[in-house]
């Protein structure tokens, strides 16, 4: 048997050592694939682009042996192509995946029924979740009236200050109601000088290079780059005169506002030695700020609402946002949705993810956990967790769109032109509003033709 093998083997037009290496690598790949599906038992997979993240969600399903077979995977950033890959070629796809709120806009487009994410609307309403959490958080992950995804984070904006600064000019935090207000103590507070000496002081930084601080403060007064229906209202009279406003703080005579340095750790810095009077800090800074800035700030600052656009408007804004999706291609849905409320909605997660991270949750039970009403040293033991919570409902919806990461590109590419003065608010924001609506004109062209090409 053997010799006619080899005589066998012999006739083979490249040779018999050729063969037999075919032979060989033939059988030890199947030998490997055979091992692998023998030794790997099926997994259910979640994603995730934050270390910290990946760290809670190992911790809370590694408490119950029901999980055992669910993995976590920090991927870092290089998750969102990674994911992009899996979705176009609808393999190796997680059944959950964490992402973040300028990012998920690339996956809303087209016809609803071809967005590559679970539809969670009726989950969402049939279990009230709608009811049970601040419902405008929902809006980022929300096209054509559909949720795709399930927030992470509420992320209410405050101002963070030093009480003892705003004493010595003679004013209180309730003084300041209005942005009116604040502009009139950042004012007095000013005094000139090139930044990086130790002559300058501002009221507080505002970027002159990305967009992303004019947004929040065009949101907090109820403004968007998008409504509700997916329309561009960038250039709305409501998003001009707030961009002018914007600059009016950084520009005037004397400027209520300067630029924000090269690192948040510089304007910390800058804080701590009375050359800022305050800086906006959303929740989850406030945590950056205990960890990194501790030796400069801790026991120095206390935090309170934004001021108001107008006396009785709105105290807060939002930057940032998280939310969980089920890819469709990646199983049944079912599992996904019990282990997507376990990782977001658990009570002792929440609590957790403030104490550690200084997230505010939007499961309004969450808010009667004591943890926020403990003291904070860091903040003169004042209890931001409740000064949070009571912001929880001012919080304004930011409405999704599958051109919001095309929105924030093309609004950051002329901002430090505006900052400057080279080209005037209304001309920029119009430029942009137009470049996105050209973009939205030419796909709805390209779904209108397809859609007429398959029709027989």
């Amino acid at each position: 048997m053997l010799r006619r093998l080899l005589d066998w083997a012999d006739e083979f037009p490249p040779g018999r050592v050729p063969l037999l290496l075919l032979v060989l690598a033939l059988a030890t790949g199947t030998a490997v694939a055979v091992r692998q599906v023998r030794s790997a038992p099926p997994h259910f997979t979640v994603w995730t682009f934050v270390h910290l993240a990946g760290e809670e969600f190992q911790q809370r399903l590694a408490a119950d042996p029901a999980y055992a077979d669910v993995e976590v995977r920090n991927l870092g950033t290089a998750m969102f192509d990674r994911l992009a890959l899996a979705v176009m070629t609808r393999t190796e796809l997680p059944n959950l995946v964490e992402i973040e709120q300028s990012v998920i806009g690339r996956y809303l487009r087209g016809p609803v029924e071809h967005i590559p994410f679970v539809d969670l609307t009726e989950r969402l309403e049939r279990e009230g979740w709608f009811e049970r959490c601040v419902p405008a958080r929902f809006a980022r992950y929300t096209v054509g009236g559909r949720t795709f995804g399930l927030p992470h984070d509420l992320h209410p904006m405050v101002l963070v200050y030093r009480p003892d600064v705003l004493a010595e000019l003679g004013y209180r935090p309730e003084n300041l109601e209005t942005w009116e207000d604040w502009c009139a103590a950042a004012r007095q507070f000013y005094r000139p000088g090139a930044l990086g000496t130790r002559t300058w002081r501002r009221g507080m930084p505002l970027s002159t290079i990305e967009g992303y601080t004019y947004l929040a403060l065009l949101w907090q007064r109820g403004g968007d780059m998008f409504d509700a229906a997916g329309e561009v209202t960038l250039d709305s009279p409501l998003a001009v005169d707030t961009l002018e406003r914007y600059l009016a703080m950084l520009g005037g005579d004397p400027p209520a506002a300067g630029p924000a340095l090269s690192s948040m750790i510089e304007d910390f810095a800058a804080l701590s030695r009375g050359q800022f009077l305050g800086l906006l800090a959303a929740d989850w800074m406030l945590a950056v700020m205990q960890r990194d800035g501790r030796a400069l700030l801790e026991g120095r600052v206390q935090i309170m609402p934004l001021p108001a656009w107008e006396r009785g408007g709105r105290r807060t804004t939002t930057v940032g946002g998280t939310a969980l999706c089920i890819p469709k291609d990646a199983g049944p849905p079912d599992r996904a949705w019990e282990i997507a409320k376990l990782l977001y909605f658990d009570h002792r997660s929440l609590v957790e993810r403030f104490r550690t991270q200084s997230i505010v949750p939007l499961l309004r039970a969450s808010w009667t956990d004591p943890v926020f009403d403990e003291p904070a040293p860091f903040f003169q033991n004042q209890r931001i967790g409740r000064v949070l919570t009571h912001l929880a409902d001012e919080v304004p919806p930011v409405h999704g769109s599958p051109y919001m990461a095309e929105g924030y590109k093309l609004l950051d590419a002329v901002f430090a032109d505006v900052t400057a003065g080279r080209i005037m608010p209304r001309a920029a924001l119009a430029g942009v509003a137009n470049e996105l609506r050209a973009r939205m004109a030419r796909d709805r062209a390209a779904v209108a033709r397809s859609r007429a090409g398959s029709v027989p």
